[in-house]
C-alpha cells in the first residue's frame, strides 16, 4: 500500500496526531512571545530631560514626584497642543546647568527668553507609570537612537528570513525531527543570553539570532505535523498549532503585566523552551515521509508501528513492501538538483512566483496591523490582548471554511474582503467604527495567513517541502523586516500605511486564483506530482 493508505490503518487522526498537535502548538505558541516581547520590552513612554539630578528637593520639603515634576516644569521647554493639554520637549531643555534649583526657581523662568535650549546634557528622566523596565530606559532608546527599537525588531525578521532560507534546507537533510530539537536548544540558548545583554548592539545580534532559530522551530513544527496526518486533516492540525499562537497574545500581555522588568519578561518566555526540549526528546517520531523519500524504508515502518501502538492500532509486518512502485518510496535526487529541477520547470517558476508574494503580502499587512494596536486608543496591554482574541475565531474557521469552499476560494475572498476593509477604514473618523474595520481587515488577513502554511504544504514535494516552505516564508519575513518602516509612512499621511496593506491585500487575493486547487489531494511526493496539480486549476 502507499503512504496515505499506510497512515489511515494506523489512524490517520489518532491520539498520537492530536498530541503531538497539542505539544508543538507551545513552540508556536513561545515564538509568538519572543517576535511580539518587543511591544512591551521597548514600551514608549513620555520621557524628558534630567536637571539637577542630585538635588532631591529636601529643602521645598517635596515629594519625589513632586520635585520631579518641579524641574520638568522649570528646565524643560513645553507648548499647547491641539486639546489644550500641555506638551513638554523630549530632547532638549533650557540651559540651567550650573544654577541650582531655588536660584533658577526665583528666575521667570516661564519667560523662556532668559536661557537658551540645549540637547540634553545629562540623561532622561523617564514615565514609568506604565513600563517601569524596558530596553528604551536601560539603553536610552530615545531622541537620536529612538529608532534603534524599530531596528532591533528589523533584526529579528531579518532572523526570521536568515532561518527561512537555511531552514528548510536544514529540515530536509536533517530530518525534521533533529531540526525540532536542534533549533529548540539554540534558540533557548539566544534567548537566554539576551537577558543579560549589556548593550544595544548586542540585544539585535541576540534578537537576529532567536529570530533565526525561532523560525526553524515553526517550520519543522508546521512540517512534521501535516506530514502525519490525512489530507482532509492538515488544515485543522494547522490550525491547531496557530490556536497556540493566539493564545500566545494573551500569555504575553499577562507576563508583561505581572514582570514588569524586560530582563527577567525574556528569562519567563525563554525557559519554557527548557521542559519542551525534553519532552520532543521523549515524544516526538521523525517523519515517515521524509524516511521514505531518503530511502529509508524500514526507519519509515518503525516510526509508523510506534504511532500505531500510541493509537492502540495493530500493524502487519512490511507494511510499506508492498508500495515500491509508488512514486514516494523511489530513491531522491539530491536536493540541489531537484530544486533546479523545480524552478526550471513553468509550473514551478508560476507556483513559486505566485506563493512568495502571497506570503510577503499577508505578512506585511498581519503583521503592520499587529503592531498597530495602540491605535485602538485603550490601554496597550488590552489592546494587545484585543488582536489576539480577533484571530481565535479565524483560527476556528480556518478549520472549517477551506473544506467548504476550498484553498482558493478561502484565500481570495478573505484576501479581498480585508483588504478593502482596510481601504475603506480611512473613509471613517477615528474611533470605534474605524478600529472594527481594521480589525475586520486583521480577522481576515489571519485566516489566509494561516491557511497559506497548509496550502504550501500541499502543493511541495515531500522532497522538497522543507525547502519550500523556507524560501515562501524568506519572502514573509523580507515583508516583515519592512513593516517597521512601512508604518513610518504615518508622517506622510496617517492612513498612507493602511491603504498600502489593503491594496496589496485585494492584488495578491485575486492573483491566488491562479495557483492550484490541493482540497482533498494526497501530498505530491514528486516534481512530477506537483505539476499534475494544475490539472485541478
Amino acid at each position: 500500500m502507499d503512504f496515505d493508505e499506510a497512515l489511515k490503518s494506523i489512524g490517520n487522526f489518532g491520539k498520537y496526531q492530536k498530541a503531538l498537535s497539542l505539544l508543538l502548538s507551545v513552540p508556536i505558541l513561545i515564538g509568538c512571545l519572543q517576535i511580539y516581547v518587543q511591544v512591551f520590552a521597548a514600551g514608549e513612554s513620555d520621557h524628558w530631560c534630567q536637571s539637577w539630578k542630585e538635588d532631591n528637593c529636601k529643602d521645598l520639603n517635596l515629594t519625589e514626584i513632586q520635585c520631579e515634576n518641579l524641574k520638568k516644569e522649570i528646565s524643560i521647554p513645553a507648548k499647547v497642543a491641539d486639546d489644550n493639554k500641555t506638551v513638554f520637549e523630549h530632547c532638549e531643555k533650557y540651559n540651567v546647568t550650573g544654577k541650582d534649583l531655588e536660584t533658577v526657581m526665583l528666575a521667570d523662568y516661564i519667560n523662556s527668553t532668559i536661557f537658551e535650549k540645549i540637547p540634553c546634557d545629562e540623561g532622561w528622566v523617564h514615565d514609568r507609570s506604565t513600563f517601569p523596565s524596558t530596553i528604551v530606559i536601560d539603553f536610552e532608546l530615545v531622541c537620536g537612537r529612538s529608532n534603534l527599537p524599530n531596528v532591533a525588531q528589523s533584526a529579528y525578521f531579518g532572523g526570521y528570513l536568515v532561518g527561512s532560507i537555511f531552514g528548510g534546507a536544514t529540515a530536509d537533510v536533517i530530518g525534521r525531527r533533529w531540526a525540532l530539537l536542534l533549533s529548540n536548544i539554540l534558540v533557548l540558548a539566544t534567548g537566554m543570553a539576551n537577558v543579560f545583554s549589556p548593550n544595544m548592539l548586542l540585544y539585535i545580534i541576540l534578537r537576529f539570532l532567536t529570530g533565526t532559530f525561532a523560525r526553524l522551530v515553526s517550520i519543522s513544527s508546521i512540517v512534521l505535523t501535516a506530514e502525519l496526518v490525512s489530507p482532509v486533516r492538515r488544515v485543522t492540525v494547522t490550525n491547531i498549532l496557530f490556536l497556540g499562537w493566539a493564545l500566545g497574545y494573551f500569555v504575553l500581555s499577562g507576563l508583561a503585566k505581572l514582570i514588569p522588568n524586560w530582563r527577567f519578561l525574556q528569562l519567563a518566555i525563554t525557559v519554557p523552551y527548557l521542559p519542551l526540549l525534553i519532552l520532543e526528546l521523549l515524544f516526538v517520531v521523525e517523519s515517515p515521509r521524509w524516511f521514505i523519500v531518503n530511502d529509508k524504508t524500514e526507519e519509515a515502518e518503525r516510526a509508523l508501528k510506534k504511532i500505531a501502538r500510541f493509537n492502540g492500532r495493530n500493524t502487519a509486518d512490511n507494511i510499506l513492501k508492498p508500495s515500491k512502485s509508488t512514486h514516494e518510496i523511489q530513491t531522491p535526487e539530491k536536493t540541489k538538483r531537484l530544486l533546479k529541477q523545480l524552478l526550471h520547470s513553468r509550473v514551478g517558476i508560476l507556483i513559486t512566483i505566485n506563493m512568495c508574494f502571497n506570503w510577503f503580502v499577508q505578512s506585511v499587512v498581519y503583521y503592520g496591523l499587529s503592531l498597530s494596536t495602540s491605535s485602538l486608543g485603550i490601554d496597550p496591554y488590552i489592546s494587545f490582548i484585543v488582536s489576539g482574541a480577533i484571530e481565535i475565531p479565524a483560527y476556528v474557521l480556518c478549520m472549517y471554511l477551506p473544506e467548504w469552499i476550498g484553498r482558493k476560494g478561502t484565500t481570495c475572498s478573505t484576501l479581498v474582503f480585508g483588504g478593502i476593509s482596510c481601504c475603506l477604514s480611512p473613509l471613517l473618523p477615528p474611533g470605534v467604527w474605524r478600529a472594527l474595520l481594521a480589525m475586520a481587515g486583521k480577522f481576515c488577513v489571519t485566516i489566509s495567513f494561516s491557511l497559506v502554511y497548509t496550502w504550501a504544504i500541499e502543493i511541495t514535494p515531500t522532497s522538497l517541502r522543507s525547502t519550500g516552505m523556507g524560501l515562501f516564508s524568506m519572502s514573509s519575513r523580507i515583508g516583515g523586516m519592512l513593516v517597521p518602516f512601512l508604518l513610518i509612512l504615518e508622517d506622510v499621511w496617517l492612513s498612507l500605511p493602511i491603504i498600502i496593506m489593503g491594496s496589496a491585500s485585494i492584488i495578491a487575493g485575486l492573483l491566488s486564483l491562479l495557483l492550484p486547487e490541493t482540497k482533498g489531494r494526497p501530498l505530491p511526493c514528486t516534481i512530477h506530482d506537483t505539476e499534475n496539480l494544475y490539472q485541478y486549476v
